[in-house]
């Protein structure tokens, strides 16, 4: 075979090649879609980051002095498309919030921390022990070892959370800690400890739950001002399923629903059996949500990544 077909072949077998990998990310974008507001102040913009058909919760807010702050990150499949966005706005992470040690949260940290493309400048985190995980939750074991092995040796500075603590986020953007390690709660023990906090600024305000369950909303709510706790947007807890009840949600009086959630489990839709024909709670939930009159819900599994303002 000559050198000349042998070359010609080679370049039809790698435009097929990357034909087919385009059509299988074709839905899939490292292109962050940028709004800037260059005069306004004391505020900022947040984006619900696509999930790819799976179940995580990323985040990235940017207030209006150009303040760059994480919420979790998402899976370590994840961890490409996050580190271009980031990239997009400079490469630098002020605050890296996490609000629970599950992979589905913290895996793309963990993957972009030991190849310092990113400077992430510190964590704010929820710190538990090893033995409490281990006696309630054995099974999130292993990755809680290797998200503390990465962090601890991260050389990136670590706070400890506590309720009651606030933030410096930018200038005019504010967060109240409402909810962190909950050692009495061992039900589903770590999504209950999760950190739950409401971020603020001059026009808006968020509040963020992580995969909080009704146990650790309950002892929010039982602690929490409704001046407190109430807020323009809120991030479904657990993704829509399984989270807290309806009365945390009447509580919080959001106007917009921020869902983490694929497709499939917004429609409940187990293995594309139809609509409600899975274990979830989230049909249930969206029914709240049209009770309690929320103006739009933002879903990343029919929207994918939106900016918001």
């Amino acid at each position: 075979m000559s050198f000349k077909i042998m070359w010609i072949l080679a370049a039809v077998a790698v435009t097929i090649s990357c034909e087919a990998k385009n059509e299988e990310n074709d839905d899939i974008t490292d292109i962050l879609k940028i709004i800037s507001y260059p005069d306004r102040e004391n505020d900022f913009s947040l984006w619900q980051l696509e999930g790819r058909n799976h179940v995580q919760m990323a985040y990235i807010i940017r207030t209006d002095d150009s303040k760059i702050i994480v919420i979790d990150g998402g899976l370590p499949e994840s961890e490409d498309t996050l580190t271009q966005y980031l990239k997009q706005l400079n490469g630098v992470v002020d605050t890296w919030i996490v609000t629970h040690p599950h992979i589905d949260h913290a895996g793309a940290l963990l993957k972009i921390i030991p190849k310092k493309q990113i400077k992430i400048k510190r964590i704010l985190h929820v710190k538990l022990q090893e033995e409490w995980v281990k006696l309630y939750e054995a099974s999130s074991l292993d990755f809680f070892n290797q998200y503390n092995n990465v962090v601890n040796h991260s050389q990136i500075p670590l706070i400890d959370v506590e309720v009651g603590e606030t933030f410096l986020l930018g200038k005019g953007v504010i967060m109240k800690v409402l909810g962190a390690r909950n050692d009495i709660v061992t039900k589903n023990a770590i999504n209950n400890s999760s950190m739950a906090f409401k971020i603020s600024g001059q026009s808006k305000s968020v509040l963020f739950l992580g995969d909080l369950g009704i146990e650790g909303g309950n002892a929010i709510l039982n602690r929490t001002s409704l001046e407190e706790l109430q807020a323009d947007y809120v991030q479904m807890s657990h993704h829509g399923q399984n989270g807290v009840d309806k009365i945390f949600y009447e509580s919080v009086k959001a106007k917009y629903a921020l869902w983490p959630t694929p497709v499939w489990l917004w429609d409940n839709n187990l293995d594309n059996k139809g609509v409600n024909s899975g274990k979830w709670n989230t049909v249930v939930v969206r029914e709240w949500m049209t009770e309690l009159k929320i103006i739009k819900n933002y879903v990343v599994g029919l929207e994918g990544t939106v900016q918001i303002d």
